[in-house]
Parts: C-alpha cells; structure tokens; sequence
C-alpha cells in the first residue's frame, strides 16, 4: 500500500468551497469538448499542479480554470472531429505533452502509457510511482455497460464505503491504495471529489484501453 506525500492532493479555493482536484463539469455550456471529453485534461493538469507544488499550497478556482485552458489550448488538445473527439485525450498526446513538461523542469523523464498489461506488474509500477511521490493518471474503459467500475465515498461515521456513481469510460487520478474493511481501495480524485474504487474490479479489466500513465523522473544536476 502506497500513498502520495501529501495525501490531500491539490486544494482548489471557490469562496468557502474547497475541491480535491478538477472538474471538467465546471466549462459545461461554455467548451463540450473539455466538459463531456475533457477528464483526460484534468487529471493531466492535476498531476502537473501537484509536482510543481502550486496547486498543493492551494490554488484558486479561477486560476486553476485559466491554468487548464491554456493547457488544454496550446499542449493537451482534443481533436475536434466529432467520432475522434469522443476518444478524448489520445495517450500520445498525454505522453508528449508531460515529456515537455518535466524537460522545462529540468528532469529526465520516462513516460509511457500502458507499460504493462500484467497485473501483478501494474502494482508493483503504481506502488512506485507513489512512493516516488508522482500522482497516477489512469482509466478504466470497458465497452459493456454492465462492467461499470463503481466509485464510493467513504462514511467516516460508521467506517463505511457508500456505492456514489459508476463509471465506464474515463480518465482520472490515483493519489494512493489503501486497504480497509478487508480490500485494497484505490483513493480517487475526479469531479473535484474523493472516491474509492476496489483495486480487483478495476485491475480486472485491465487493458491497453485501461491502464496507467507510467511516469519515472531524475532531475538532471
């Protein structure tokens, strides 16, 4: 079991409201290509927040918004193309785009999604992007309805996880495995929220559709 450092992960500031990551919801009626394809954007700018540290001090929901679209606008691109469109962020672009990123930073990275398609593997990957404090940007994407992978908040009153929503085809974070009442749980940040999400159901359907975006960096000295 593993978890990020800062295990609240990146705090986005509305007036009094606080969220535990981004919400592609919030450019609903304004962009329908970052609103209904845009998760893959926000967990790629999550995880970017996060390592530069700006969004772990906190960051403002108005910044935040202006940090995505420019992101979104000029690296993490959408194709426009209505049938292409709905596979939302391609993996190449991700891995080209965060390359960029650690290189500005000076690192060294090594970016590949889908490294692995073995299961057993996948956890020891996921473990040591964790440990080496790098937030986790995966999928679960299934083409049966029926195999919906099921998102719980967790009830701290009677130490219980609550079904919230299920999902079959998106992307989001992983910010630590934890194990309680007997399973390993995946800890989620997606739709500005916290969820669970049992580690067999979704390492099940694992797949070069749902998988992890495998990132390793040294900075150069």
């Amino acid at each position: 079991m593993a978890t990020l450092k800062h295990i609240n992960f990146i705090k986005i500031k509305q007036g009094s409201k606080e969220y535990f990551g981004g919400n592609q919801s919030w450019w609903k009626n304004e962009n329908d290509s970052m609103s209904e394809y845009g998760c893959g954007v926000i967990a790629l700018c999550n995880l970017e927040l996060y390592v530069s540290g700006a969004g772990i001090k906190g960051i403002t929901y108005e910044d935040y918004r202006a940090y995505v679209d420019k992101r979104h606008r000029e690296v993490y691109f959408i194709n426009k193309r209505k049938k292409l469109r709905r596979l939302g962020l391609l993996p190449m672009i991700m891995e080209r785009g965060l390359d960029k990123f650690y290189s500005s930073r000076n690192g060294d990275p090594i970016i590949s999604w889908c490294p692995t398609v073995n299961k057993k593997l996948i956890g020891k990957l996921m473990e040591k992007m964790l440990k080496n404090n790098i937030p986790i940007v995966a999928s679960y994407y299934v083409f049966n309805k029926k195999n919906k992978l099921d998102l719980y908040t967790y009830n701290s009153k009677n130490k219980s996880f609550e079904k919230s929503v299920g999902i079959k085809r998106h992307y989001f974070n992983i910010v630590g495995v934890t194990r309680r009442n007997g399973k390993d749980m995946l800890i989620i940040s997606t739709w500005g929220e916290k969820y669970y999400a049992e580690y067999e159901q979704w390492v099940k359907k694992l797949s070069i559709f749902s998988n992890i975006l495998y990132v390793e960096c040294e900075e150069r000295r």
